[in-house]
Formats: C-alpha cells, structure tokens, sequence
C-alpha cells in the first residue's frame, strides 16, 4: 500500500493528477488491495475467536474457493495463450472469413429501459446493425422502430396500404430480424405474401417466452393495433427454454434485465436482477467464468423436465392473454427451422398437450440445401425467412 500511495503522489505531482498512470487506475489498484487486507484481516479475527468447529468449516470453504478461483485463472491464461491468429488470408478476405472474425453490432445503442421487459427498442429510433472486418465497416443495416417500439414492417410495393386483418410477430432476434433489412424479416414477407393483413413486429434481441407474456400482463396492445381481427404467433427456437429458466448464460447475457416471473400464478413481476440479487450475482459470477467459457457450459448442465414444463407453460400463458385482450384464440407457435440439432425436444409434444396450435418446421431447410446462411452473421438469411413464410401462409389458411 505505501508503494502504491508512492506511485499516486508522484503520478499527482508529476502526471496529470487523474489517478492514472500507463493505463492503469492506481486509486481503483490500491483500494482493491486495501479491500483484500482488510477483509483477509477481518477473516483471521473472526477465525481466531471461534470455536474450531466453525474453524474447519470456514478453512474448507476457503480452500474450496481459493482453489477453483486459481483455476478459473488459470484456464484463462491458457486461453489466451493457445488463442490461435487468424489465418491471413480470412483477415484479408471477407469471403475466407467465418461469422466469428467479424465485429459487432454494437447492442446497446438498440434499446432503452422498461420496467417490465427490462429491454426495448428505442422508440422512433434507427438502430444501425453493423459488423465490421478489419477494424472497417462491412455491413451497415438500418433498422427502424416505430413509437411502440415495434421494427418497422414497410409495404410492398404495389400491394395495399388499406389491410383490415393484423398479423402480430412475438419472438427473439428471429423474428426481429438480426442482420436483415426492414424488407427481409418474417413479418414482411408474410405481408407482402397476405395483402389482407398487417403485421406488427414484436419480437427483439434475447426476448424469450418471458417477454411475451409480460408484454401482454402490461402492456393494452389491442390500443396499438389498427385492425379488429386477426392473430398472433409466436416464433420459437429451442434456446428460449434457456431464457425461461433462466440458465446463467443468459443471466450474463442479459446482465438480468428480463422479467421475473411467479411460476405458481404465470404472472411477470418486475425484473429479475432486482428481485433475485443473489442470484443474479452468482449468476454473472458463473457467467464470467473463464472454465464455463472453455468448456461452453451453462449451468444448468442440461434442460430438465421441469424446464420444459415451464417453457411450455410461458408460452399457454401467453395465448391466455391474447385472448382476453383481442377476443379470439387464434394463436399459433410457430417452430423455426431447427439450427441446433435439438429437433427430438419434447416441447412440440408439451404444447399440443396443452391445446396450442403448432406449426413445425424444424425440418424444412432441409428440403432446401441451396439456401444461403449468412457470412457474417449466424442468424437466418433473409432467403430462409422468406420460405418459412411461404410455408407458414399457405399452412395458416388450413387453421
């Protein structure tokens, strides 16, 4: 401590008196340093005074943590050690280059805070998704929100602005559109496919079940809609039952901004990362994980059966609330195209279970080998949005 105290006065003196000195914080150094001691000395008079019973138990304890902390580090180092360049010739050139060589888009300019779903789209907003390649935009797509912090849907051109039918998109990115244009998302297509109907996009990044329903418990979306009749349909994708649980990758990814939900009564009370602190923290502890980064893991290990029963139970709840807010059950769970080899799920099975109508197409782009995935993104194409629209129109008129 005297050598850092050393440090900060020379640095005042001598420097320019921010506390920093070659790019480190001293003041925030020193005070983690002071913060150790004083709890290592806070620990051992606690110890000292204790009867040897509650000695062991805290050594152990101790021991336990100080061990996989070191090796938490430890693999970390190893990770940065064994981290392989890039090929040059995938630095050089775009079309060599994996999704992963790419950078961004930059999230956080995307949304403003809600009390309710934690995250939105800014509202009248243009979010630019840009990823860039060599430290230079690649890709720039503008994405367009409206008041109600919906992606915007355009017309087609020569199709009616006039529609008396609604179309209403709840899902995660894939019905919001990560990296495709406003003309390139599902709900366009299906537009542009149903002259008859307009469709309202209300998906986002990272949303999940949770989303869905809380939007309904708080949220009087029949005042945003236009037309009187129509539907809603939700998008799923297998991951969605991690973002129910949630597991801790997505307590990290989200740093807790989704709803939290009271399982015994379906409803959406407030936020998870001020509700549950605790576990929030252990959460982002395990999230920042250098072992569960090495190891791709998450905690849980794997879905459980009452995972699936929670899931599936979101998503009931949430044609529950659509029917008491728009006066018809005309709710669809649409499966997307299965993109992570997860299509023996029992979910399909749990939703039918529970009286939803589900439209599976976890297997269609395999009838379809030659649709292009993205270069620099691992989200859907817009030529795969495209087909299972064509599919989902022509199936919606047997419902």
């Amino acid at each position: 401590m005297v050598f850092f105290l050393f440090i900060i006065i020379v640095e005042f003196f001598f420097g320019n008196g921010d506390g920093v000195w070659c790019d480190y914080n001293l003041y925030l150094i020193g005070f983690t340093i002071l913060a150790w001691v004083v709890g290592a000395l806070f620990f051992y008079l606690i110890l000292k005074n204790s009867p040897p019973i509650l000695q062991n138990i805290s050594l152990s304890l101790f021991s336990v943590l100080a061990m996989a902390y070191s090796l938490d580090t430890v693999v970390g180092w190893i990770d940065s050690f064994n981290e392989k360049p890039v090929a040059a010739v995938a630095l050089t050139n775009p079309d060599n280059a994996k999704p992963w060589h790419y950078l961004g888009p930059m999230y956080d300019s995307s949304y403003t805070f809600d009390p309710f779903l934690g995250r939105k789209p800014i509202p009248n907003h243009t979010f630019v998704w840009t990823k860039k390649f060599n430290g230079k935009p690649f890709v720039q797509i503008p994405m367009h929100v409206d008041s109600f912090s919906r992606r915007i849907t355009p017309f087609a051109d020569s199709t009616p602005l006039i529609r008396n039918q609604y179309a209403l998109f709840l899902g995660c990115s894939f019905t919001y559109g990560d990296a495709v244009r406003d003309n390139e998302t599902m709900p366009y297509y299906f537009q542009k496919n149903n002259i008859d109907y307009q469709s309202y996009n209300y998906g986002f990044f990272g949303y999940s079940p949770r989303h869905a329903l809380a939007r309904f418990q708080h949220q009087n979306l029949v005042k945003e809609v236009r037309q009187k009749d129509g539907f809603a349909v939700y998008v799923y994708i297998e991951d969605h039952i991690n973002r129910s649980i949630p597991t801790a990758a997505w307590i990290g990814l989200y740093d807790g901004y989704f709803p939290d939900l009271d399982e015994p009564n379906m409803q959406t009370t407030g936020l998870y990362r001020f509700l549950h602190p605790i576990k929030y923290r252990l959460g982002m502890i395990l999230f920042k994980s250098k072992i569960r980064r090495h190891f791709a893991l998450d905690f849980p290990f794997s879905h459980r059966d009452k995972d699936y029963q929670l899931t599936a139970n979101l998503i009931k709840a949430t044609e529950v609330q659509y029917t008491k807010q728009f006066k018809n059950n005309k709710f669809y769970v649409l499966f997307y195209p299965d993109l992570m080899g997860k299509s023996n799920s029992p979910m399909l099975k749990l939703l039918q279970e529970r009286g939803l109508k589900v439209l599976d197409y976890r297997k269609l782009l395999k009838s379809y080998p030659n649709i292009p995935l993205l270069k620099y993104d691992v989200h859907p194409s817009p030529e795969a949005h495209r087909v299972v629209m064509a599919h989902f129109s022509k199936d919606l008129k047997g419902l």
